[in-house]
């Protein structure tokens, strides 16, 4: 699958999608097979699913929620699957049940075990449903389980060790990128313009500015890391907090946010350095066909990811250091900003930038991370389960989160807000690993049931790990 097809998929604010998602769990749809549209297929492991020891009994406890006391269920079964960092693959048939129905496996080593699930018939064929639910963890038109659960967490690491020069390499790259394109006091304001009300329309209370700092991209390119801020007007002196945020995966054009927080300054950050923000359709035709499609879709080139500076990835780090450093330079200026937090966040490929911007800019107080997209990108070279991610290349550890979380002050907090333990997109393996080389206050929460794209609402099961110091 070429990357730039899910596009769609991974647009937007992954945190802010959540809750849309969620909301998928409470919908109807009209009776198949008498009524199965309105059933979900729960599962819970009996204990909580990141808390078994390597070789321990996982018991994976099914359900089926809202069956109607009256539809038949003679020859449905409930077919199972079962694959793992281990490399084992296990599969099975068990007859279907108002009773609960449990399915047990182990793993002999560290890691994660990815428990899927369908409603079958007599012939094995998935029941299906008789309207689509669309993408989400409750299947599409199946009924559908997705999750899992881990073992040993503690003891999992990183796949393939970091570059021996990823101190190295970073410091001269970041330093050349400030000494050709330095943003400090005295130029911040002139990457800055207010957007007057005809222009940006929506709350008059809500100030918005276009930001354009000129960074580099892929083999040191000229470019701008471009965005909008929105701020609330007159807001009372130290009163805000600041915080930069990042997208998923996708090609698309930025638009002018017309939200507006109330205690928040939030430069929200163009995964691609689109400039100007405002682009025309011939120009934005021209982006797409000579930047992304030339090369087969952005990330996944093989041959640029051999090489640091060719890599799609370096021209984003590069966007992420000049956007996230001007932020903290911008705010300096503004009374209302409280002169403590400044924030970085982002899911999925928002999450990866947010990891490099917690990193490699100094002064960011809080990192939070939604289903991080890359962790661990080495860990399928040692038979783990691998997500939907570029070839593994030995550069790429260099733009790794779990190499860049070893670097996070250990002062910064740090959240993983949500590791779902079927996302295969983003593995909670590669999460795990994550959160054991971040030093400090963190925390993950590793959600049951869920995948990439949402979870499902109230029959979320989950195991929330914290070091509070």
């Amino acid at each position: 699958m070429k990357a730039i097809t899910l596009s769609a998929l991974f647009a937007g604010n992954k945190i802010a999608r959540a809750a849309a998602f969620a909301a998928v769990a409470g919908m109807c749809w009209m009776p198949a097979l008498g009524g199965m549209d309105d059933v979900v297929l729960k599962c819970e492991t009996n204990i909580a699913p990141c808390s078994y020891r390597v070789g321990e009994k996982m018991k994976f406890v099914f359900s089926l929620l809202a069956l109607d006391a009256a539809e038949p269920i003679d020859g449905l079964k409930l077919k199972w699957k079962r694959q793992g960092d281990d490399g084992k693959t296990e599969e099975g048939l068990v007859p279907l049940s108002r009773r609960p129905m449990t399915v047990a496996t182990s793993i002999a080593k560290p890691g994660f075990v990815r428990m899927e699930a369908w409603v079958v018939d007599s012939n094995g064929d998935k029941v299906k449903r008789t309207k689509s639910i669309g993408k989400s963890c409750l299947g599409n038109e199946e009924i559908y389980f997705t999750g899992g659960a881990g073992a040993g967490l503690k003891n999992i690491s990183q796949g393939v060790a970091e570059p021996s020069d990823f101190n190295v390499v970073w410091k001269s790259a970041i330093k050349r990128l400030f000494a050709d394109k330095p943003v400090n006091a005295g130029n911040v304001a002139s990457f800055a313009r207010e957007l007057p009300q005809s222009e940006a329309g929506g709350n008059p209370n809500a100030v918005r500015v276009a930001v354009a700092v000129p960074s580099y991209g892929p083999n040191w390119t000229d470019c701008y890391a471009t965005g909008y801020l929105t701020m609330p007007r007159n807001a009372k002196p130290g009163s805000l907090k600041a915080k930069v945020s990042f997208d998923g995966y996708g090609i698309y054009r930025p638009s002018i946010p017309w939200t507006c927080s109330d205690d928040t300054i939030e430069l929200h950050v163009n995964a691609h350095g689109i400039y100007p923000l405002n682009l025309d359709d011939v120009a934005w035709e021209a982006f797409q066909r000579d930047v992304i499609n030339a090369r087969g879709g952005y990330a996944f080139n093989d041959e640029d990811n051999a090489v640091f500076e060719k890599a799609y990835f370096f021209g984003m780090a590069m966007r992420v250091a000049s956007a996230t450093t001007f932020m903290r330079e911008y705010v300096k200026t503004l009374p209302a900003w409280n002169g403590r937090d400044l924030i970085v966040q982002g899911g999925s490929q928002g999450g990866l930038q947010a990891s490099w911007a917690a990193a490699l800019v100094k002064g960011v107080s809080e990192v939070r991370l939604e289903v991080p997209w890359c962790c661990d990108l080495g860990g399928r070279e040692v038979g783990r389960m691998g997500g939907w991610r570029p070839k593994w290349h030995p550069t790429l550890g260099y733009y790794d989160p779990v190499n860049m979380a070893k670097r996070f002050p250990k002062e910064m907090t740090k959240t993983v807000a949500r590791s779902a333990l079927g996302d295969y997109i983003a593995p909670p393996c590669g999460h795990a690993v994550l959160f054991n080389a971040m030093k400090g206050k963190k925390s993950v929460e590793f959600v049951q049931g869920g995948d990439h794209y949402g979870d499902p609402g109230n029959y979320s099961q989950t195991d929330v790990r914290k070091v509070c110091k």
